[in-house]
């Protein structure tokens, strides 16, 4: 691949290529996939967007950041309780920090820019459509910065891509960004539903963009979808906003469609050059993969979860066992080498190659509209909640079967699945904040250590499902989980003047904004 050069003062991120005008001869020698992308046009930029390894499962970032920080957080990992456990790998979390803004935002303005130059009516037309939906993708990662550092420059970032001026980034509140987002998804959205691009810039939006093939339709449930998940995160921080935002989406099925099946899930599917041959996946989860404690033992097992066997491998014992998180080093380190605990699943998870890049499911989808129909009313929050288990379970299963490692698990019968659903520690029943639980619960199931940034962001939320994160009594920086990540030791050397803002709030116990129970 013609690799992007990133310069890593994170706040005017730059992206080394010599770029031209964006005419349709520069297509020519450009494809959909960005590894074969050969110069800076619109086309081959808007695809190098998504070439993202925090999206797709590469070693670097399972390994260095989703696993052992993200996955530890929000206990979807076992690890063993040791010294300074919930400390920041601050040079992990830095690298976390400069792929966002050297990155996707750095690739963003290049588009933004190339655009912008175009004197020609019909191309701005044309090109209109990468820009508006290369908005969409940017925002979501630039949302889950937010949930992870809280306050973060935006509004001015990534000025050298976008002007070829050196800005100096200034550090936006976390509210305005998201509410800035979740206006410019509505425009975006309203603006897709009336696009008609001519042929040949439909052709070339097909080519390009390999999350979702060409198809306008999926951007709209992809906006709309993440509209309402953003909705969702601060509806305890601003619930009438939320509300309004949510009755909007889920009272206009037709004008704000939804991902609302399996096929339909956003996600990077792994093909082609995106494959690895390194066995990234398996180097990323390391040598013993835990499953974690309590979601195992508290949760999954006891109700035959028909996810544990694509989730997790049994024991020695044909059983299903997570780490405790209160056990001692050397206890974990015993039963480890007795094959007591179970590990993540080696077909679905380490050794599968095939395993996709997760943006955005249909069971998220099923799981916020259970809950917005319980707190608010207009729909049925029961119904939508037990879809969002079954296509939590179709999808996993799907994951598994797509795999290209050693034998696969049939889908479970609609039998089990339905006991499943009865069970009394899952059934949908009549207290409200039960049926939250069990809500929050099941979703943080769903998004697993593969989606820990979400499932940590939600764990904050709602405080379900009730973990428990022993003291750590050896560190005096972290000596419990953190609310937030710290700003990376660059941010204070490089932009001083604006880390000054932020700076009395760059500590482990300031809460993101939305985060307020």
């Amino acid at each position: 691949m013609k690799k992007l050069i990133k310069y890593k003062l994170v706040f005017f991120a730059s992206v080394g290529l010599i770029l031209g005008g964006c005419k349709k001869s520069d297509f020519n020698n450009n494809y959909y996939n960005p590894e074969t992308a050969v110069q800076g046009s619109i086309g081959s930029l808007y695809a190098g967007m998504f070439d993202n390894a925090r999206v797709i499962p590469r070693y670097w970032n399972l390994y260095t950041f989703l696993i052992p920080v993200l996955g530890e957080y929000s206990q979807t990992i076992g690890y063993t309780n040791g010294s300074k456990i919930y400390e920041q790998p601050v040079n992990y979390t830095q690298d976390r920090w400069n792929d966002y803004y050297t990155g996707t935002m750095a690739r963003y303005r290049e588009v933004e820019k190339l655009y912008n130059g175009l004197t020609d009516t019909a191309e701005k037309n044309g090109y209109l459509l990468f820009l508006e939906t290369g908005r969409i993708y940017l925002y979501d990662q630039t949302a889950q910065i937010v949930d992870m550092y809280g306050d973060i420059p935006f509004s001015t970032a990534g000025q050298l891509n976008a002007t070829g001026n050196i800005v100096l980034a200034k550090y936006d509140k976390g509210k305005d960004v998201y509410d800035f987002i979740l206006k410019d998804l509505k425009r975006i959205s309203d603006y897709l539903v009336t696009v008609n691009p001519d042929v040949f810039y439909s052709n070339q939006f097909k080519k390009f963009d390999f999350l979702n093939a060409g198809s306008v339709e999926e951007w709209r449930k992809y906006a709309n979808s993440l509209r309402l998940r953003l909705a969702m995160r601060t509806s305890y921080s601003d619930e009438n906003t939320a509300k309004g935002i949510a009755q909007e989406i889920l009272g206009n099925p037709t004008q704000y469609p939804l991902v609302e099946t399996v096929d339909e899930n956003v996600q990077v599917k792994l093909t082609g050059n995106l494959v690895s041959t390194s066995n990234d996946i398996r180097s990323g989860f390391g040598v013993n993969p835990m499953a974690p404690g309590y979601m195992v033992d508290n949760v999954m097992a006891p109700t035959n979860d028909p996810r544990l066997p694509v989730y997790f491998t049994a024991n020695k014992n044909g059983e299903y066992h997570g780490v405790p998180n209160n056990w001692t080093a050397s206890r974990v380190s015993d039963s480890t080498t007795a094959n007591y605990f179970s590990r993540y699943d080696s077909t679905t998870f380490t050794e599968n190659n095939m395993f996709p890049g997760i943006i955005l499911t249909a069971s998220e989808v099923s799981f916020m509209k259970a809950e917005a129909f319980e707190r608010w009313g207009g729909g049925d929050a029961k119904a939508a909640y037990e879809d969002g288990i079954k296509k939590s379970i179709q999808y996993y299963y799907y994951i598994n079967n797509i795999s290209n490692y050693t034998s696969h698990d049939p889908m479970p019968a609609d039998a089990q699945i339905s006991a499943f659903l009865t069970d009394a520690s899952v059934a949908y029943g009549t207290d409200q904040q039960s049926n939250l639980k069990k809500i929050a619960t099941q979703k943080w199931i769903d998004f697993n250590v593969m989606q820990a940034q979400h499932a940590w962001a939600e764990w904050r939320r709602t405080k379900y499902p009730v973990l428990n994160f022993p003291a750590d009594p050896s560190s005096t920086l972290s000596p419990s989980v953190p609310e937030r990540l710290l700003f990376p030791s660059t941010e204070r050397i490089l932009n001083t003047a604006n880390y000054e803002t932020v700076k009395s709030s760059d500590n482990v116990t300031t809460k993101v904004f939305w985060d307020v129970k």
